[in-house]
């Protein structure tokens, strides 16, 4: 293993679909923009939360966010709140200890 994936350090694979101008993003977790920059995030087909943003600039950059915040729960082992993790950092709801 290296430093990186230790750390839960994963590439975002980034793709456009020009017709309907759905942006699709590939990292430790899954996420989808509307046209109209609404951001959907998966946990493998679930989807776990959807935000209404501003601009695409403003999608992306709440894509990276939850990226680090997975990245931090591989880190930690847990989530902020003390949750169990998976090991792409997704909490899975229940109390770690």
């Amino acid at each position: 293993m290296t430093r990186l994936s230790d750390a839960g350090v994963v590439e975002i694979s980034w793709e456009e679909d020009e017709k309907d101008g759905m942006v699709y993003a590939e990292g430790l977790q899954s996420y989808e923009i509307d046209s109209n920059n609404e951001l959907a995030i998966f946990n493998g087909d679930k989807c776990i939360k959807v935000y209404r943003c501003g601009d695409l600039q403003h999608a992306v950059s709440v894509v990276y966010a939850n990226e680090s915040v997975c990245r931090l729960n591989i880190k930690k082992g847990m989530t902020g709140n003390g949750h169990k993790i998976n090991e792409r950092g997704w909490d899975l709801g229940v109390r770690a200890w």
